[in-house]
This record gives C-alpha cells, sequence and structure tokens, in this order.
C-alpha cells in the first residue's frame, strides 16, 4: 500500500489523455491549469517515467502512457462501482416489513427500534399489527407477518424465537391499598379482584397457571381491554393489576402505584421475536431481530438501574 498511486493524479492523467488539453482537463475537474500541470508532473516522477510528449499546445501519450491509460481507466471504473455499491447498500434497499406485536411491546419497545432501524433502512415501509400473543403468532403461521414481538409463545415446533429479555410479573396496587404496606399471602388472592387487560392473552393464562399450580384459583376480574386502563384502575383502588414493573415505572416512581412481589414463587416471561422456521430472513429482518435484541437489553438495564437507585 505504500506505493499506492494517487487517485486524484491518475484521474488528471486519464483526463488529459481523453482530450490532449490542460485547459478542458482543468474545466472537467474543476481546477487550475498549474494544479493539472503539478499533478500530472507528480505522477511522472512517483512512477519514474515520462507520460506525455509535450510539443507546443500539442500533448501526445508516450508509450509508458499508452501502457498506464487501460491500467488507469479500470482503477477509476472499480473506484465507480465501488462508491455505486456503498451507495446502493445505503439507501437502495426497499421493501416492506409486517410486524406483529402485543400492545405493550409497540408502546415500550417498538418506537426506539422503528427510528434505528429508519436510519439503516430509510426506504422500507414497516406495517405493524398490535395483538395479543396467540394471534399474533396465528397470523405469522398463516404468512400474514414477517415477524412476532411476544411473549414465547408455548408452541414453537414451526418458529424460531430469538430472545429479547426477561421480565417478571408483580402486583400493582394503590399505596393506599393493604398489600403496599403488608406483603399478601397466597390465600389473600383468592378473594380480591384482579384487572386484567385481556382475558385472551397470553399473560393471563401465564396467571392463571401459577396460581391453580399454587392450589388457588381466583374468581374475580376486570377485563379492561386496554393496558393504560388496568394501571389507572388500580391507582385508584379498585382492583389489583398484575404486570411487570417496567411497564408502570413512571407511574411507581411517582408514587401513584407500588410493586408487590407475587407470594410463593415468581413468575417470570420471556420476551422474543418470532420468525417461522426454516425461512431465511432478509437483511432488513435480521438487523430489525438484532435491533429488538439491543433495545430490550438496553430496557432492562435501565429498569435495574432505577430500581436499584436510592429512594
Amino acid at each position: 500500500m505504500d506505493n499506492a498511486i494517487d487517485t486524484r493524479q491518475l484521474r488528471a492523467f486519464v483526463s488529459l489523455a481523453r482530450n490532449g488539453s490542460f485547459t478542458q482537463t482543468g474545466r472537467d475537474l474543476h481546477l487550475t491549469q498549474s494544479a493539472i500541470s503539478h499533478g500530472i508532473k507528480a505522477l511522472e516522477a512517483d512512477l519514474g517515467v515520462s507520460l506525455f510528449h509535450r510539443q507546443g499546445k500539442s500533448i501526445h501519450l508516450t508509450h509508458a502512457g499508452r501502457e498506464l491509460l487501460p491500467h488507469a481507466e479500470m482503477i477509476l471504473q472499480v473506484m465507480g462501482q465501488a462508491r455505486a455499491a456503498m451507495g446502493a447498500l445505503d439507501h437502495s434497499p426497499r421493501g416492506k416489513l409486517r410486524i406483529g406485536c402485543t400492545t405493550a411491546a409497540a408502546q415500550s419497545i417498538l418506537p426506539t427500534v422503528f427510528r434505528e432501524f429508519k436510519e439503516s433502512f430509510p426506504l422500507y415501509e414497516i406495517k405493524v399489527v398490535c395483538g395479543e400473543t396467540p394471534d399474533t403468532i396465528e397470523r405469522l403461521m398463516k404468512g400474514e407477518l414477517d415477524l412476532a414481538v411476544s411473549l414465547r409463545p408455548p408452541d414453537t415446533t414451526r418458529l424460531e424465537c430469538h430472545p429479547i429479555f426477561e421480565d417478571e410479573l408483580e402486583f400493582l396496587v394503590s399505596p393506599l391499598h393493604p398489600w403496599a404496606s403488608i406483603p399478601p399471602k397466597l390465600k389473600d388472592a383468592a378473594s380480591e379482584t384482579f384487572i386484567v387487560a385481556s382475558r385472551n392473552s397470553l399473560n393471563f393464562t401465564l396467571i392463571q397457571e401459577f396460581f391453580l399450580k399454587q392450589g388457588v384459583r381466583l374468581g374475580s376480574f376486570i377485563e379492561l381491554g386496554s393496558l393504560e386502563a388496568t394501571k389507572e384502575l388500580a391507582k385508584l383502588g379498585l382492583g389489583v393489576a398484575i404486570a411487570a414493573r417496567w411497564i408502570a415505572r413512571q407511574e411507581i416512581a411517582a408514587g401513584q402505584l407500588v410493586a408487590v412481589a407475587m407470594p410463593k414463587g415468581r413468575l417470570k416471561r420471556r420476551w422474543v421475536v418470532s420468525t417461522l422456521k426454516g425461512g431465511a430472513l432478509s437483511l432488513p429482518a435480521r438487523t430489525f431481530v438484532g435491533l429488538c435484541g439491543e433495545v430490550g437489553r438496553r430496557m432492562m438495564q435501565d429498569h435495574i438501574q432505577a430500581s436499584a437507585a436510592p429512594k
């Protein structure tokens, strides 16, 4: 690489060889005639040969110049192709990604992912379909979606699940609720009213199974169809929400909700990006999956640091 030829000098050489005029070469390259002359002399000194015969205003290639010309043209052509390839890599990919996700993912995970994805693929279109995990996975299976951002489904036979992060469900209660000061016993859950967004969600199934394994059947629910509404009713003390602490980070920090650990064990969930097994992922799809993992890890790190900070 120490003997590499200056490409600016090569460009001046090729232009001068083609038109035979220092004046025209200067115009073509937006340089002065003096700069062109200096560049050619520097190139000749570097190569140790004369490239042009100069007779008055007439300029002709020497034998060495004729030997160099095709090589110089090829070098400039390859450089142009490399620049075009980089331009295509940065700007030309076009297409559409169909993303299925839960409401929680749409609110807390995907905005950052979309922003960073668009920096790499500004011409890519993203279509988002929100729904509960079972519905989202069903759409993925039918070929209606390319990717699904959700809780890890129970049956992954036909799926490739790319981990994002792991969280834990807890009780979210009003500061005035008895559980805010005295942790509940397992039997207390049987007589409590729980606020849920949807009974059709995998989240609800996980909660039911967790308590049934402990011998407790939850009997009273308020179903709202909205995660935000669930938190609002919990803040008013009209029941107990069950959710991950990061979902109510702001409300907990403001003292509007208190996170209380579940009795007799921990209910953990795994978040994933699911794709159909055996299918080759495009570069944009692979990038999207990677960004989900990065954003999820950052989100959990921020949550851990916020939880550990002195109150």
